[in-house]
């Protein structure tokens, strides 16, 4: 079932529950980390004895919650032998979700980098988009956004979207894979396969806000939504 009830309606009643910012974050990088490992494929590759096949990962993060998202991602997957590269770009004021985050990514091997001339030429192995923010639309019109986005298409590795806008708002790159959070939302038919992941809203916050919530998750925290 689609759900079309405001999402920030129930991450708000979740917080007011302690399901703060922080911890969905946590439970947001740790669920987007298992995904991307398991798309990123052999167990091979993940063998810290094995230096020359370490798979590369770029997370494209914008200046809102969703790039904070992206950075929690970014840290569990160094912490498991991949090589992260980081783009996010400078603003003079960050979210405090935004500076923690990177304080946690800045202990990593992974690398950060604010222009996109530093980002590598040749195809990385996956591409994680948290470009988008609905509730700042006017970013798409920046230069870095544009600039990133471009980047993106023209690495011509899959992309994976973390928390993609609902269907009204178009993505700027397509993704292969998207990454629904707790619900699963009307997306665009560019998001590609869904899939969704539990972060960890207490079944009775659903019914608070009227959603009659049974858990798809059984012993898993990411499942797919589309057909086999």
């Amino acid at each position: 079932m689609i759900y079309c009830l405001p999402y920030p309606k129930l991450l708000s009643v979740a917080e007011k529950h302690g399901l703060t910012l922080e911890r969905r974050l946590e439970m947001t990088g740790v669920c987007a980390n298992q995904m991307a490992l398991t798309l990123l494929g052999r167990p091979n590759r993940l063998n810290p004895k094995n230096v020359h096949q370490r798979p590369t990962v770029a997370l494209l993060c914008g200046p809102h919650v969703k790039g904070a998202q992206g950075i929690s991602c970014g840290r569990h997957l160094a912490n498991q032998n991949v090589q992260v590269i980081l783009f996010l770009p400078n603003f003079v004021k960050m979210l405090e979700s935004i500076t923690n985050e990177l304080s946690l990514f800045s202990k990593t091997q992974g690398q950060q980098m604010s222009s996109l001339r530093d980002l590598p030429t040749s195809p990385v192995d996956l591409v994680i988009n948290c470009l988008d923010c609905p509730e700042n639309a006017f970013l798409r019109d920046q230069p870095w956004y544009k600039a990133a986005v471009a980047w993106a298409n023209q690495n011509r590795a899959p992309v994976l979207s973390i928390d993609p806008p609902v269907h009204e708002v178009e993505q700027g790159t397509d993704a292969k894979w998207s990454l629904a959070l707790g619900l699963p939302l009307p997306l665009g038919e560019h998001a590609g396969q869904v899939y969704l992941c539990d972060i960890g809203i207490p079944h009775q916050v659903f019914q608070e806000v009227g959603i009659n919530y049974h858990s798809p998750f059984g012993c898993k925290f990411v499942i797919p939504l589309h057909s086999a």
